[in-house]
């Protein structure tokens, strides 16, 4: 029986802990690696042929691609074409992130991808390369996206951002754990972002002061992650998700979730992502994850542990 080669590329979600939607206009964001994301399966193939265990399948041969794949197979051409290759790829997608939660689910699936794709093709990608591929696939997924999402799953670890540069590395001398809730309503990136822009035309200097304030903030945030603040740390998300909430990027069910995490005993709680739905993220004591976690739970919240850094895409090949 002859064997085959298959590569395996798995790329992590994340989380955004300061700076989202102030990203787009040129803020600081910072932004961390989680132990869920996507895990793709690829051999080289004669056609290009897509399997996604969430969203369905698709193959060259037969029609029209679904639209929920389109963004898959535009980064899979996309690779093709950059590294000169005239063959196709079979992809089979999983993933354990929860679609449309401000969890990057989209991005670890284009950079899953598009690693998977050009390893089994024999060519290695850099991490810069990778980025530019699987932005591709943001950009139809979410128009105008930062690119923060993506450098996560490419880099990993927790990262300070900047749209248009390398991401910084911030390196932690000991694991910090936050909570994510899960408030179980999906939304649209894309309709978020445009509802946060339209505060630009109507009150230009207050949106550039909190642009800048964001980046301040945001900078602030970084340092107490590396000296293990907490307490600054806590209090900063505090005010990051007052601000988005009053900007209209909160919900009723999100605001509530995070009064819920501060009433438990959190320091610092507030939406992650676009907001409009998904997931908060909740700062709980040094030691106390696990206690408030089940507290949580006791409360009807669908709340998880999540321990920063974590490394960002691997790939590895295996015989089937």
């Amino acid at each position: 029986m002859k064997l085959s080669l298959k590569f395996f590329a798995k790329a992590p979600g994340k989380i955004i802990i300061t700076g989202e939607h102030f990203v787009v206009h040129g803020s600081l964001a910072v932004a961390a690696a989680i132990d869920k994301g996507a895990l793709v399966e690829a051999e080289a193939f004669e056609d290009i042929e897509i399997v996604s265990k969430a969203l369905g399948s698709f193959s060259s041969k037969k029609g029209e691609v679904p639209l929920s794949l389109k963004p898959t197979l535009e980064a899979i051409r996309a690779t093709l074409e950059f590294i000169g290759e005239k063959k196709g790829v079979k992809v089979i997608i999983d993933s354990d992130l929860p679609v449309s939660s401000g969890l990057g689910s989209s991005s670890a699936v284009a950079v899953a991808t598009v690693t998977a794709t050009s390893s089994a093709l024999n060519h290695e990608l850099s991490p810069e390369e990778i980025v530019n591929l699987a932005m591709i696939s943001e950009r139809i997924t979410h128009g105008k996206p930062s690119g923060i999402d993506v450098n996560v799953a490419v880099y990993g670890g927790v990262i300070l951002f900047k749209m248009g540069e390398k991401p910084k590395q911030i390196e932690l001398n000991k694991d910090v754990e936050f909570l994510v809730c899960h408030s179980g309503i999906e939304r649209r990136t894309s309709e978020m972002i445009s509802k946060f822009s339209k505060m630009k035309k109507s009150y230009p200097n207050l949106f550039t002061s909190l642009v800048s304030s964001s980046s301040y903030f945001t900078e602030m945030a970084a340092s107490a992650l590396v000296n293990k603040d907490l307490t600054t740390l806590g209090y900063i998300m505090n005010f990051f998700h007052a601000v988005l909430s009053n900007l209209g990027m909160s919900t009723k069910e999100l605001d509530h979730i995070v009064e819920k995490t501060l009433e438990s005993g959190c320091i610092g709680a507030k939406l992650t992502g676009a907001g409009g739905g998904g997931c908060i993220i909740a700062l709980p004591k040094s030691g106390e994850a696990r206690i408030v976690a089940e507290l949580l739970k006791r409360k009807g919240i669908d709340a998880s542990i999540v321990k920063l850094p974590l490394e960002g895409v691997k790939v590895w090949r295996e015989k089937i």
